[in-house]
């Protein structure tokens, strides 16, 4: 699952391992990259990566459709995935502002739900 907004979302890593819920990281940066902003931010979390290849995420970006082309960046998105590999909740942000991104309730809600049903 790829949920969160990675500043300040560590501290909330934990709630959603509570939940059961791997929360994965992608960028279309390169792994050094990558791992600078982890080290910075404090990031535990797994992020993806191509290595030094970014167009390996970008195909990635692009099955998820989260891929914006003209910028070559994801889109700031929100993608829940079962253990069964099926998309159950997608929500691509009108922007990456503050105001348009999803709390971390926000998302422990929609796994809760997900988790419900499974």
């Amino acid at each position: 699952m790829k949920c969160l907004q990675a500043s300040g979302s560590d501290d909330n890593y934990p709630k959603f391992q509570a939940e059961n819920t791997e929360v994965l990281g992608i960028a279309s940066t390169s792994r050094f990259s990558q791992l600078a902003f982890a080290e910075f931010a404090k990031i535990q979390y797994p992020l993806l990566s191509g290595g030094t290849d970014v167009t390996t995420v970008h195909k990635v970006m692009r099955a998820y459709g989260v891929f914006d082309e003209a910028r070559l960046v994801a889109k700031r998105s929100y993608v829940i995935v079962d253990k069964a590999g099926v998309i159950r909740y997608y929500d691509i942000r009108p922007t990456n502002t503050e105001k348009d991104l999803l709390t971390t309730e926000q998302l422990l809600t929609a796994v809760k739900k997900i988790n419900l049903g499974s």
